[in-house]
């Protein structure tokens, strides 16, 4: 998981997406002496690793008397095709699947698979 403190402009953050293939996935049949045997073309489950890069953060500053919405700083980042997306401040430490180093990512990967192998 990410820290906020240690994020500065220009920081890498990998983010581990996982893909649900069940509904996608083809059975894929054959027949070898008499027997019928099959396999699927692709994993039940795909996992892949994006590069977000921490663009900018948003700061709210309160002065006066305000109500009582809920006023929160985010953290920005830019996605490998541009996009832009926003995390507040104070949620930004309880998402489980943005880490430091591509290492961290790689290691949450194989303990979601030794997981679900179980």
């Amino acid at each position: 998981m990410i820290n906020k403190h240690n994020l500065r402009f220009g920081s890498i953050v990998y983010q581990v997406e996982e893909k649900n293939n069940a509904f996608i996935k083809k059975k894929l049949k054959k027949v070898i002496d008499g027997v019928e045997w099959f396999r699927y073309d692709r994993d039940h489950w795909e996992y892949s690793i994006k590069e977000l890069v921490h663009c900018g953060r948003t700061i709210v500053i309160i002065e006066g008397e305000v109500g009582d919405d809920r006023y929160e700083s985010e953290f920005h980042f830019k996605y490998p095709d541009g996009s832009i997306y926003g995390e507040g401040e104070d949620s930004i430490e309880s998402i489980e699947d943005w880490f430091h180093t591509k290492e961290e990512a790689e290691a949450y990967i194989e303990d979601l698979k030794a997981k679900r192998a179980e």
